[in-house]
């Protein structure tokens, strides 16, 4: 095991005086109005789940009324960026949409699982925090391919995973360059979820660069909150969709995060 995996190891201590199934000092809820993450089962599966409400806006940083469930990992905090290499978890849904890759395929959908790791471009100097996203299948299809891979066992079991050897959505960068000058090398349009970065590119350009735990002040995360490095979430600011989605594994680094 690596010395990376041990770190992250010797930080997650359970909880809830059991054998698992309960959230760990690594594995924390952060889930915004009429969402939740569901756990307790006796296999680590978690459920990450919406309602229907359309709340008063305050909840998210932004003005959103909408429902958003996150699971939020913490042990990444002030690893270098480099050393995230490979993330997976494998889904089913419960209700709501299943979006593109479902049998039968949906169209696109934010209450299918995805994935936002925060980092800090600029951590020897005044602070560049960015939100990245992958495995999102709610965008243009050369975008999704780009920052993911996608597997239905023809169950509508699904694997979504992600390698360091792709790309990823920096949220706010639009079409522009990323941190360090880093060029979209995938781009459909001038939005933030038109273009995708590769990953290797924004290291090679940011050696620097870390995973942190910080409060982004993003409109589509909780408002007030210390968020870590690595979030899995369903629906966003605007949901106002049913849905529940059970993860059944969640692999950082071929560690999974849930057991």
């Amino acid at each position: 095991m690596s010395s990376y995996a041990s770190g992250y190891n010797q930080r997650n201590i359970n909880l809830d005086g059991g054998g698992g199934g309960g959230l760990s000092a690594s594995n924390q809820t952060f889930s915004v109005n009429s969402a939740s993450v569901d756990t307790g089962y006796g296999n680590d599966s978690i459920v990450l789940r919406t309602g229907a409400a359309v709340n008063p806006a305050g909840a998210f940083t932004g003005g959103g009324i909408g429902n958003k469930s996150i699971f939020g990992v913490f042990g990444f905090n002030q690893l270098p960026m480099g050393s995230l290499s490979s993330l997976d978890y494998v889904w089913n849904n419960i209700v709501g949409p299943g979006g593109p890759f479902f049998i039968p395929p949906g169209g696109p959908s934010v209450q299918t699982p995805y994935v936002n790791i925060i980092v800090d471009f600029d951590p020897l100097g005044a602070g560049d925090i960015r939100i990245l996203v992958t495995n999102d299948d709610s965008l243009a299809a050369p975008i999704t391919a780009s920052i993911g891979t996608y597997v239905n066992n023809g169950s509508n079991v699904l694997t979504y995973g992600w390698t360091n050897a792709q790309n990823v959505i920096i949220i706010g960068s639009g079409a522009g360059p990323g941190p360090g000058g880093v060029p979209p090398s995938v781009s459909v349009g001038p939005g933030t979820f038109d273009n995708s970065y590769s990953w290797a590119a924004l290291v090679a350009a940011n050696p620097a660069a870390v995973l942190v735990n910080a409060y982004p002040a993003d409109g589509g995360l909780p408002a007030g909150a210390i968020m870590p490095a690595i979030l899995l979430a369903s629906g966003d600011s605007a949901n106002v969709t049913r849905s529940g989605k059970r993860i059944q594994t969640f692999n950082v680094n071929g560690n999974n995060v849930l057991a």
